[in-house]
This record gives structure tokens, sequence and C-alpha cells, in this order.
């Protein structure tokens, strides 16, 4: 089997900056605090809680998503194949190569040339992306494919239209 498994480090130099990628979004390397109300009783999507208080706290959103501002990017999502994992298309996410990606993470990958989302398998010599859709069949690393682990999804956001 013919795969190539860079650390992420070397990924990223091997594919030149991320300037070179068409469709990478860059946070800003020190964007101003902003820090916004974030309620201190979690929202349910169950029955109700009349009884719970409401408190407010501040969360500033870059501090949230953006662990390492040097080593994270933003990839808009386009297609269904992670639904599964609630990545949907239009969403962004919040991809950082300092992570090592590991079996069971979801990466941003380069197979063939070709950059995708899905979620990392490496078990027992055999190395897979897998989709989060039961419409898309796993995709095996054959011999001779190339297979660049760009960097691991560590969140996502979205708009809703309003």
């Amino acid at each position: 089997m013919t795969v190539l498994s860079l650390p992420v480090g070397q990924c990223a130099t091997r594919l030149g900056g991320p300037e070179d990628s068409p469709g990478v979004l860059l946070p800003a390397l020190d964007p101003p605090t902003c820090f916004i109300p974030l309620g201190a009783v979690k929202v349910s999507a169950g029955f109700p809680s009349p009884a719970a208080d409401y408190e407010e706290d501040r969360l500033d959103i870059n501090d949230y998503l953006v662990r390492s501002p040097i080593s994270t990017f933003f990839f808009p999502v386009q297609g269904d194949s992670m639904e599964g994992a609630e990545i949907f298309d239009g969403d962004i996410l919040v991809v950082d190569k300092a992570v090592a990606p590991r079996h069971g993470h979801i990466v941003v990958a380069f197979v063939n040339g070709e950059r995708l989302v899905k979620r990392l398998h490496n078990r027992h010599g055999q190395v897979a992306l897998i989709a989060e859709n039961p419409a898309y069949p796993p995709l095996v690393i054959q011999d001779g494919a190339e297979l660049v682990v760009w960097g691991v999804v560590v969140g996502k956001f979205k708009r809703f239209a309003v």
C-alpha cells in the first residue's frame, strides 16, 4: 500500500502556503477581542425548564473556536457526505494543522489532489476516509494513491437565514 501520511506541519510545507489554496479562509492572527454575552444556562433542545434562571457571561468567539491562530484555517463545506457528523453544505469548518490526526478524527485531506472532508480510519494497516452519510462508500486508500492529511477539523460555524 502506498500511503503518504505526513505530520501535519510537513503537509503544509509540501502543499505550499494557505495562500496557494483557493477557497481557504484564514482567521486573523491577532483578532480584536469581541466578547459576546453567553448564557450561563444551556438551551434546552427537549422540554423547557421553567425553573432555570437566566444569567449572562461573556464569550469571545475567537477564543472559543480558534485555539492556535497561526495553524488554523477556515474551509467552506460543499456537499452532503458529512451530514451524519452535523457538517452541512455551506458550513464553515475550523481546521487546525497543529493537531496530529488520529483514527476517528474528522480531517481535511487531499486524495490524489482532491480536497475532502471525511472521518479518518486508520486501523490494522488499512487507511480510509469515511463519509458520515450512507450514500457515500468509504474511500479506501489503495496502492499508488496519495493521501495527505492537511489538518484536523476542530469546529464549525454557520449562519442561519433570517
